[in-house]
Protein backbone atom coordinates (compact mmCIF):
# COMPACT_ATOMS: atom_id res chain seq x y z
CA UNK A 1 0.00 0.00 0.00
CA UNK A 2 1.18 3.46 -0.90
CA UNK A 3 0.79 4.32 2.78
CA UNK A 4 3.82 1.75 3.68
CA UNK A 5 5.77 3.88 0.83
CA UNK A 6 5.15 7.17 2.52
CA UNK A 7 5.91 5.96 6.03
CA UNK A 8 9.16 4.22 4.86
CA UNK A 9 10.10 7.20 2.47
CA UNK A 10 10.28 10.01 5.16
CA UNK A 11 12.44 7.45 7.56
CA UNK A 12 14.47 7.08 4.94
CA UNK A 13 15.06 11.08 4.81
CA UNK A 14 15.72 10.88 8.48
CA UNK A 15 18.12 8.35 7.78
CA UNK A 16 19.58 10.31 5.19
CA UNK A 17 19.70 13.65 7.53
CA UNK A 18 21.54 11.79 10.43
CA UNK A 19 23.76 9.93 8.55
CA UNK A 20 22.96 6.66 10.40
CA UNK A 21 19.95 4.24 11.40
CA UNK A 22 20.36 4.77 14.68
CA UNK A 23 20.15 8.33 14.82
CA UNK A 24 17.48 8.55 12.53
CA UNK A 25 15.56 6.17 14.81
CA UNK A 26 16.54 8.21 18.14
CA UNK A 27 15.10 11.13 16.44
CA UNK A 28 12.00 9.37 15.06
CA UNK A 29 11.63 7.88 18.72
CA UNK A 30 12.05 4.23 16.82
CA UNK A 31 14.63 1.14 17.42
CA UNK A 32 17.01 1.14 15.28
CA UNK A 33 15.52 -2.91 13.98
CA UNK A 34 12.39 -0.43 13.18
CA UNK A 35 14.28 1.61 11.10
CA UNK A 36 16.21 -0.82 9.61
CA UNK A 37 13.44 -2.90 8.21
CA UNK A 38 11.35 -0.08 7.06
CA UNK A 39 14.46 0.48 4.75
CA UNK A 40 14.87 -2.74 3.85
CA UNK A 41 11.09 -3.42 2.49
CA UNK A 42 11.41 -0.21 0.61
CA UNK A 43 14.32 -1.12 -1.41
CA UNK A 44 12.35 -4.61 -1.53
CA UNK A 45 9.06 -2.62 -3.23
CA UNK A 46 11.60 -0.84 -5.46
CA UNK A 47 13.48 -3.60 -6.59
CA UNK A 48 16.82 -1.41 -6.09
CA UNK A 49 19.64 -0.58 -3.22
CA UNK A 50 19.19 2.92 -1.51
CA UNK A 51 22.07 3.00 0.68
CA UNK A 52 25.41 1.00 1.22
CA UNK A 53 25.57 0.95 5.14
CA UNK A 54 28.22 -0.73 7.47
CA UNK A 55 27.86 -0.91 11.46
CA UNK A 56 28.56 3.02 11.81
CA UNK A 57 27.88 5.29 8.97
CA UNK A 58 25.75 4.84 5.09
CA UNK A 59 26.50 6.13 1.94
CA UNK A 60 23.73 6.60 -0.69
CA UNK A 61 23.82 4.50 -4.05
CA UNK A 62 22.77 6.79 -7.30
CA UNK A 63 18.96 5.70 -6.73
CA UNK A 64 19.05 6.42 -3.20
CA UNK A 65 20.53 9.78 -4.05
CA UNK A 66 17.68 10.23 -6.91
CA UNK A 67 15.17 9.17 -4.61
CA UNK A 68 15.96 11.13 -1.78
CA UNK A 69 15.82 14.46 -3.87
CA UNK A 70 12.32 13.46 -4.49
CA UNK A 71 11.40 12.58 -0.86
CA UNK A 72 12.80 15.96 -0.06
CA UNK A 73 10.41 17.60 -2.16
CA UNK A 74 7.73 15.36 -1.04
CA UNK A 75 8.51 16.18 2.70
CA UNK A 76 8.61 20.05 1.77
CA UNK A 77 5.32 20.25 0.20
CA UNK A 78 3.19 18.15 2.81
CA UNK A 79 4.88 20.65 5.38
CA UNK A 80 3.56 23.63 3.43
CA UNK A 81 0.47 21.97 3.74
CA UNK A 82 0.14 21.47 7.26
CA UNK A 83 1.27 25.05 7.27
CA UNK A 84 -1.51 26.20 5.28
CA UNK A 85 -4.01 24.44 7.47
CA UNK A 86 -2.99 25.58 11.43
CA UNK A 87 -4.36 28.11 12.40
CA UNK A 88 -2.59 28.15 16.00
CA UNK A 89 -0.12 30.69 14.98
CA UNK A 90 -1.07 35.22 15.54
CA UNK A 91 -1.39 35.50 11.55
CA UNK A 92 -4.02 33.22 10.46
CA UNK A 93 -5.57 32.48 7.03
CA UNK A 94 -7.76 30.63 4.77
CA UNK A 95 -10.71 30.27 4.39
CA UNK A 96 -14.17 30.72 6.29
CA UNK A 97 -17.24 30.00 4.91
CA UNK A 98 -20.74 31.55 6.82
CA UNK A 99 -24.56 31.42 6.64
CA UNK A 100 -26.38 34.01 8.12
CA UNK A 101 -30.47 34.65 8.30
CA UNK A 102 -31.53 37.62 5.71
CA UNK A 103 -32.69 39.57 9.03
CA UNK A 104 -29.03 39.84 10.00
CA UNK A 105 -27.70 41.63 6.69
CA UNK A 106 -27.96 45.00 8.05
CA UNK A 107 -27.40 44.17 11.87
CA UNK A 108 -24.27 45.30 14.24
CA UNK A 109 -23.24 41.34 13.93
CA UNK A 110 -21.74 42.34 10.54
CA UNK A 111 -19.71 45.21 12.29
CA UNK A 112 -18.25 42.55 14.98
CA UNK A 113 -17.66 40.43 11.32
CA UNK A 114 -15.57 43.26 10.08
CA UNK A 115 -13.76 43.98 12.67
CA UNK A 116 -13.05 39.98 12.52
CA UNK A 117 -11.66 40.61 9.08
CA UNK A 118 -9.77 44.04 10.24
CA UNK A 119 -7.76 42.05 12.51
CA UNK A 120 -7.51 38.94 10.62
CA UNK A 121 -6.77 40.26 6.95
CA UNK A 122 -5.78 36.93 5.23
CA UNK A 123 -8.57 35.03 6.19
CA UNK A 124 -10.79 35.05 3.67
CA UNK A 125 -14.58 35.00 4.19
CA UNK A 126 -17.51 33.94 2.27
CA UNK A 127 -20.96 35.28 3.78
CA UNK A 128 -24.18 34.09 2.37
CA UNK A 129 -27.22 35.09 3.35
CA UNK A 130 -30.34 33.47 3.40
CA UNK A 131 -33.39 31.99 5.47
CA UNK A 132 -32.51 28.28 4.02
CA UNK A 133 -32.40 25.09 6.77
CA UNK A 134 -28.59 24.54 5.07
CA UNK A 135 -27.11 21.12 5.93
CA UNK A 136 -23.45 22.64 7.08
CA UNK A 137 -21.92 19.16 6.02
CA UNK A 138 -23.65 18.60 2.86
CA UNK A 139 -22.84 22.59 1.85
CA UNK A 140 -19.31 22.68 3.00
CA UNK A 141 -20.16 25.32 5.44
CA UNK A 142 -17.65 26.37 8.30
CA UNK A 143 -20.11 27.98 10.77
CA UNK A 144 -23.67 28.88 10.31
CA UNK A 145 -25.88 32.00 12.49
CA UNK A 146 -29.35 30.77 13.08
CA UNK A 147 -32.15 32.48 15.06
CA UNK A 148 -34.55 31.24 17.18
CA UNK A 149 -34.47 27.95 19.66
CA UNK A 150 -32.72 25.01 18.37
CA UNK A 151 -34.33 21.88 17.45
CA UNK A 152 -32.28 18.63 18.84
CA UNK A 153 -28.83 18.94 16.70
CA UNK A 154 -25.40 17.02 16.43
CA UNK A 155 -23.99 20.01 15.85
CA UNK A 156 -22.15 22.04 18.22
CA UNK A 157 -24.04 25.53 19.57
CA UNK A 158 -23.10 28.95 21.46
CA UNK A 159 -25.57 31.26 21.91
CA UNK A 160 -23.69 34.95 20.54
CA UNK A 161 -26.67 37.63 20.72
CA UNK A 162 -29.99 38.28 19.76
CA UNK A 163 -31.94 39.89 17.13
CA UNK A 164 -34.45 42.83 18.61
CA UNK A 165 -37.23 43.67 16.83
CA UNK A 166 -40.16 46.44 16.73
CA UNK A 167 -43.84 46.56 16.20
CA UNK A 168 -44.60 48.49 13.12
CA UNK A 169 -46.58 49.18 9.94
CA UNK A 170 -46.95 52.41 7.27
CA UNK A 171 -48.96 55.08 8.20
CA UNK A 172 -50.83 54.40 5.08
CA UNK A 173 -52.26 51.37 6.62
CA UNK A 174 -52.78 53.22 9.94
CA UNK A 175 -54.76 55.75 8.55
CA UNK A 176 -57.30 52.61 8.05
CA UNK A 177 -57.48 51.85 11.81
CA UNK A 178 -57.62 53.37 15.01
CA UNK A 179 -54.43 53.58 17.20
CA UNK A 180 -54.18 50.87 18.96
CA UNK A 181 -53.89 50.75 22.57
CA UNK A 182 -53.35 47.41 23.71
CA UNK A 183 -51.97 44.14 21.69
CA UNK A 184 -54.95 42.68 21.21
CA UNK A 185 -56.13 44.77 19.16
CA UNK A 186 -53.46 43.57 16.60
CA UNK A 187 -54.82 40.18 16.02
CA UNK A 188 -57.23 41.23 13.74
CA UNK A 189 -55.14 43.46 11.97
CA UNK A 190 -53.54 42.18 8.18
CA UNK A 191 -49.95 41.09 9.18
CA UNK A 192 -46.79 40.06 6.52
CA UNK A 193 -45.75 36.68 8.19
CA UNK A 194 -42.45 35.36 7.72
CA UNK A 195 -42.19 31.79 7.04
CA UNK A 196 -39.75 30.47 9.48
CA UNK A 197 -41.91 32.48 12.31
CA UNK A 198 -45.39 31.10 13.63
CA UNK A 199 -48.53 33.27 13.50
CA UNK A 200 -47.93 34.92 16.42
CA UNK A 201 -45.77 37.43 18.48
CA UNK A 202 -45.14 37.96 22.11
CA UNK A 203 -44.89 40.91 23.79
CA UNK A 204 -44.24 42.37 27.11
CA UNK A 205 -45.43 45.64 29.06
CA UNK A 206 -43.42 45.91 32.58
CA UNK A 207 -43.74 42.11 33.66
CA UNK A 208 -47.17 41.79 31.83
CA UNK A 209 -46.95 39.12 28.42
CA UNK A 210 -48.97 39.21 26.02
CA UNK A 211 -49.31 36.49 23.13
CA UNK A 212 -51.07 38.15 19.86
CA UNK A 213 -52.17 35.66 17.80
CA UNK A 214 -53.15 36.94 14.00
CA UNK A 215 -54.11 35.55 10.43
CA UNK A 216 -52.48 36.77 7.38
CA UNK A 217 -52.99 37.08 4.07
CA UNK A 218 -49.33 37.19 2.69
CA UNK A 219 -46.20 35.46 3.95
CA UNK A 220 -42.41 35.46 2.56
CA UNK A 221 -39.30 33.94 2.83
CA UNK A 222 -36.79 36.66 4.05
CA UNK A 223 -37.09 39.68 5.89
CA UNK A 224 -36.21 41.84 3.60
CA UNK A 225 -39.26 41.12 1.39
CA UNK A 226 -41.23 41.02 4.76
CA UNK A 227 -40.18 44.85 5.76
CA UNK A 228 -40.93 45.64 2.00
CA UNK A 229 -44.21 44.57 1.99
CA UNK A 230 -44.88 46.74 5.19
CA UNK A 231 -43.45 49.84 3.60
CA UNK A 232 -46.28 49.71 1.08
CA UNK A 233 -48.68 49.12 3.38
CA UNK A 234 -49.80 45.99 3.37
CA UNK A 235 -49.86 45.26 7.20
CA UNK A 236 -47.93 44.70 10.22
CA UNK A 237 -44.80 42.87 11.06
CA UNK A 238 -42.26 42.99 13.47
CA UNK A 239 -38.54 43.56 11.78
CA UNK A 240 -35.58 43.78 13.34
CA UNK A 241 -34.63 47.27 14.77
CA UNK A 242 -31.63 47.42 12.89
CA UNK A 243 -33.25 47.27 9.67
CA UNK A 244 -35.80 49.69 10.03
CA UNK A 245 -34.12 52.27 11.51
CA UNK A 246 -33.97 54.92 9.36
CA UNK A 247 -37.30 54.21 8.11
CA UNK A 248 -38.66 54.80 11.86
CA UNK A 249 -36.79 58.59 11.35
CA UNK A 250 -38.52 59.64 8.04
CA UNK A 251 -41.96 58.27 8.80
CA UNK A 252 -42.07 55.71 6.34
CA UNK A 253 -43.11 53.60 9.21
CA UNK A 254 -44.41 54.03 12.53
CA UNK A 255 -44.15 51.77 15.76
CA UNK A 256 -46.87 50.76 16.70
CA UNK A 257 -47.58 50.33 20.78
CA UNK A 258 -43.78 51.16 21.93
CA UNK A 259 -44.28 50.84 25.44
CA UNK A 260 -44.67 46.48 24.18
CA UNK A 261 -41.67 45.53 23.78
CA UNK A 262 -41.30 42.73 21.02
CA UNK A 263 -39.48 39.53 22.55
CA UNK A 264 -36.07 39.20 20.67
CA UNK A 265 -35.32 36.37 18.63
CA UNK A 266 -31.83 34.51 20.23
CA UNK A 267 -29.04 34.12 18.02
CA UNK A 268 -26.97 31.15 18.18
CA UNK A 269 -23.45 29.88 16.42
CA UNK A 270 -23.95 26.16 15.05
CA UNK A 271 -20.36 23.80 13.98
CA UNK A 272 -19.53 20.80 13.04
CA UNK A 273 -18.62 18.88 16.45
CA UNK A 274 -15.17 17.74 15.33
CA UNK A 275 -13.93 21.21 14.61
CA UNK A 276 -10.34 21.28 16.11
CA UNK A 277 -9.63 24.03 18.88
CA UNK A 278 -7.39 25.79 16.61
CA UNK A 279 -9.67 26.39 13.55
CA UNK A 280 -10.40 29.48 11.94
CA UNK A 281 -14.05 28.75 13.49
CA UNK A 282 -13.26 28.54 16.94
CA UNK A 283 -11.49 31.86 16.22
CA UNK A 284 -14.12 33.79 14.74
CA UNK A 285 -16.51 32.54 17.56
CA UNK A 286 -14.17 33.43 20.45
CA UNK A 287 -14.02 36.90 18.75
CA UNK A 288 -17.87 37.29 18.45
CA UNK A 289 -18.53 35.92 21.93
CA UNK A 290 -15.87 38.57 23.27
CA UNK A 291 -17.23 41.26 21.46
CA UNK A 292 -20.98 40.69 22.20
Amino acid sequence: MLINELRAMAIFAEVVKKGSFRGAARTLNLSPSVVSYHITQLEKRIGTTLTYRSTRKISLTHDGEDLYLHVQQMLQSAQTGLDGVTHTNDDPSGKLTLSLPSALTYSLLNERIAQFSLQYPKIRLSISYNDIQQDLIQDSIDMVIRAGNLQDSSLKSKRIGSIQRKLVCSPHYLKSKSIPTHPEELSTWQWIKLNMLPNSRQVKFNKINYLIKFKNNIDVDNVAAMTQFTLLGLGVSTPPSDLIESALLEGNLVELLPQWKVDPIPLYALWPNNVSQHSLSKRLLSFLSDSA
